[in-house]
């Protein structure tokens, strides 16, 4: 997918679906401001690519999600929502995270 096609995504929808090789394409394309380790579910990223903020996080399945937030303080909030209950599974708590719901609705 090409960075435009990407972009377009991203302002039309909530979660953008990438898979590895559009996820490197965007990497390349973006300045990663934050990477945490989730030790269960790879990286999870605060990226900016023109001007957006975006978090992208990876399922335990590997299917790579992107979502923009609209500031820089949503994005660290959001990361920070996410890693401990990521934490949590790397200890074996058996419990889940619902990658396609908005953390609003959680």
């Amino acid at each position: 997918m090409e960075r435009s096609e990407v972009i377009r995504q991203i302002e039309k929808l909530a979660i953008v679906v990438l898979d590895q090789e559009d996820l490197g394409k965007l990497l390349d394309d973006s300045d990663t401001i934050r990477a945490e380790n989730t030790c269960v579910a790879g990286l999870i990223r605060i990226l900016s690519l023109e001007g957006r903020l975006l978090v992208q996080e990876q399922t335990p399945e590997g299917e790579v999600l992107i979502r923009r937030l609209g500031s820089r303080e949503a994005a660290e909030q959001f990361v920070e929502h996410r890693l401990p209950p990521h934490e949590r599974m790397w200890d074996g708590c058996g419990c889940k995270i619902n990658y396609q719901q908005n953390l609003e609705s959680e």
